[in-house]
């Protein structure tokens, strides 16, 4: 019984691996996007470089993967 619920545990370990990397790529997708699309409606008010926008992507796609850190580590705290 304690093997199979290790093994059982070993796969949502894996599964958490996975979706971090993904929902970190998708953050930083999005982020990209939406900040594309604000550079290009703003362009007379606002001046965004790519450079600018490309460092608050990667900064807004590193604080979704610490959130995302943070609740699986509380999450198996609890178990």
């Amino acid at each position: 019984m304690e093997f199979e619920n290790r093994n059982h545990r070993k796969t949502d370990i894996v599964k958490d691996i996975i979706f971090f990397f993904l929902t970190t790529v998708f953050a930083f997708a999005y982020f990209m996007l939406v900040l594309l699309i604000i550079s290009f409606i703003t362009t007379s008010y606002l001046h965004f470089t790519i450079e600018g926008i490309f460092i608050a992507s990667i900064l807004g796609a590193v604080g979704v993967g610490v959130y995302y850190i943070v609740k699986k580590v509380k999450k198996y705290r609890r178990q």
